[in-house]
């Protein structure tokens, strides 16, 4: 079967123009990038498309935005470009793991639901925090009200796989302000249905927050990755 290539979308294409520049030298850590005007006017996009692209890089921590300044480089060009041979296998395994769990975790938040002591649903809504949100304490509390040892291993075995980002320059979606927030939120709907004792609605929130993570890291990856 053959698989559609996606032509990227403006705003990515725009990205990719400016962390070429990095790359190559043309503008420099601690240097100022061409203005918003200067910027539509050398990819002949819109505005919104260059704003867009200058929020992803400044999320990922590429570029820090000051109002009345302009954007930053905060990165070296070699940071873009480290430990290239790593990126396939590291996006790969990391999607892999994430499948794995959406196929696994709803179900067991249905479990958990029914089964879960007062004291291990209060042990979950702790972990619920913005902070370090990669160290995925919040589903492992998830998985550990489960009573089944197997289950957690296999859980630290998974998120192992997704632990490494390959540029460690950069700020990867988890860590990001704004993608942060709404994992958050995402992860208070999990709890509220656990707490209700909804097995049924803690399913579907566990599936639509590992989709959600699933797919807003495969556009990282294919913005930065690829």
């Amino acid at each position: 079967m053959f698989r559609v290539m996606e032509r990227p979308k403006l705003y990515e294409q725009v990205v990719d123009q400016i962390k070429n520049l990095i790359i190559q030298g043309v503008y420099k850590k601690g240097e100022l990038l061409p203005s918003e005007k200067e910027l539509i006017e050398m990819t002949g996009v819109s505005r919104i498309t260059v704003r867009e692209a200058l929020r992803i890089l400044g999320e990922a921590g590429v570029i820090e935005t000051h109002k009345g300044k302009g954007s930053f480089v905060m990165v070296e060009g070699s940071d873009l470009v480290e430990e290239d041979q790593g990126k396939e296998s590291y996006t790969e395994q990391f999607l892999n793991s994430t499948n794995a769990r959406i196929l696994l975790e709803p179900a067991i938040a249905r479990e958990v639901a029914s089964i879960a002591t007062e004291e291990e649903l209060r042990e979950i809504e702790k972990r619920i925090r913005r902070d370090n949100l990669e160290d995925g304490d919040f589903h492992r509390a998830i998985i550990t009200a489960a009573h089944n040892p197997v289950l957690l291993k296999w859980f630290d075995e998974l998120t192992n796989m997704e632990s490494e980002p390959v540029i460690r320059s950069l700020v990867p979606p988890a860590r990001q302000k704004n993608m942060s927030v709404r994992i958050e939120e995402q992860h208070q709907n999990i709890c509220s249905a656990l707490k209700a004792r909804n097995g049924e609605f803690a399913y579907f929130y566990m599936k639509e927050h590992l989709i959600f993570i699933r797919d807003v890291y495969e556009e990282y990856f294919e913005v930065f990755y690829h």
